[in-house]
């Protein structure tokens, strides 16, 4: 194996352990295998970097989250809806496109995470805050600044739309697994996108800036 940094090493057995755990799953990789991906002749060695096959999955699931996680979170999410009040402000504030250097990475991962679900307390684990929990999170965030700009009623239910956003995540990541997703390398989400378009189209119509602003001017009114 070259002689690499020790942060390159641990991403190349990431890589190589995500290759590997979506191909033939997680319990069935032997670290002999994942350690004759990497390049190295003494599995042993592996533990260098990681404690055990699990902390290496543990760190993969760890890399899919904050990266989904960091993204929505830089988003000024008020100033994106402020400059684009309509769906296409409120589909801005949930995209998320991979690095280019690192697409088949991610894919690879979020497959392991489908594929080890109902199996892996691990996995279930970060699958709800991942997929579910997050996903619900960032809604009641979109929602709350849509109440704020007064671009949708007070009274809309974030419960509601949290729980119709974080179904169709979970969906949409099943359809991949099997192959019948937007699985593309630029992970453009065009199925996604599709399937929010119609939902949030179906917000603004219900509970949109036409009611909102009859809403305000009665009680400018009054």
């Amino acid at each position: 194996m070259q002689d690499l940094s020790e942060n390159t090493t641990k991403q190349r057995i990431l890589e190589c352990a995500a290759n590997l755990f979506a191909e033939k799953g997680f319990t069935e990789t032997t670290t002999r295998e994942l350690a004759k991906a990497v390049g190295v002749k003494n599995p042993a060695s592996l533990y260098f970097h990681f404690p055990s096959k699990l902390a290496i999955l543990e760190h993969m699931l760890k890399d899919y989250t904050k990266y989904n996680t960091d993204v929505f979170e830089q988003k000024n999410i008020p100033e994106t809806l402020r400059n684009n009040p309509n769906t296409d402000g409120i589909l801005a504030c949930y995209q998320t496109a991979f690095p280019p250097d690192r697409v088949e990475y991610y894919l690879k991962v979020l497959c392991v995470m489908l594929q080890e679900q109902l199996r892996n307390p691990v996995v279930q684990s970060y699958m709800s805050e991942s997929l579910i929990l997050r996903s619900e999170r960032n809604t009641v965030t979109v929602i709350d600044a849509l109440k704020e700009l007064g671009l949708i009623r007070k009274d809309t239910d974030p419960d509601y739309w949290k729980k119709a956003v974080s179904s169709l995540f979970y969906s949409f990541a099943t359809r991949m697994m099997l192959g019948i997703g937007d699985n593309t390398p630029e992970f453009k989400g065009r199925g996604m996108e599709e399937m929010l378009k119609c939902t949030f189209d179906i917000l603004l119509k219900q509970y949109g800036t036409t009611e909102a602003e009859s809403e305000r001017s009665k009680e400018a009114d009054g």
